[in-house]
């Protein structure tokens, strides 16, 4: 069976604050390709040019380095006419989704590191089109509807 893995670095990086532990991107990467061919595993991210840019591009460079193909982009600063309050907006959600749907008939199952419910949608459309979709996050941030949706939710917890 042919696996794909897609992370959604926003919502991971949230998850593991509320967790407080890190997570080990690449036990997440051998863990679901272990008894599968994994044909590509990749992480979606934003970043910001402030202090925290250069931990960052060590931590895409590690990614790379053990496999994930890293697609990323710049956080853009909108301004809130009416509070007058800098607005940071980095979702990569269109890009994974568009991703999932250009590279679909690689593989037979998806592994989908993120429990945003604004997925439900791909992965229905996914699902008709005969695909697994194994959504991983922490079950106790997951709301009910996204795991119902899924074929198969792993959590966190049980694979640290």
């Amino acid at each position: 069976m042919n696996v794909a893995i897609f992370v959604d670095g926003s919502n991971m990086f949230y998850a593991q604050k509320k967790q407080k532990w890190e997570i080990d991107y690449e036990k997440i990467y051998h863990h679901f390709k272990s008894d599968k061919i994994l044909v590509n595993a990749y992480y979606f991210a934003s970043y910001t040019r402030d202090d925290s840019y250069t931990n960052y591009e060590k931590f895409k460079r590690f990614l790379i380095k053990i496999g994930y193909k890293v697609i990323d982009k710049a956080v853009h600063i909108i301004k809130d006419e009416a509070t007058g309050k800098l607005i940071k907006k980095g979702n990569l959600d269109i890009e994974l989704c568009f991703k999932m749907l250009t590279t679909y008939n690689k593989w037979d199952e998806a592994i989908l590191l993120g429990v945003d419910v604004d997925f439900i949608p791909i992965i229905r459309h996914l699902q008709q089109l005969s695909k697994t979709i194994n959504v991983v996050g922490n079950r106790r941030m997951t709301s009910i509807e996204m795991i119902n949706c899924a074929d198969r939710f792993s959590d966190l917890e049980e694979i640290k």
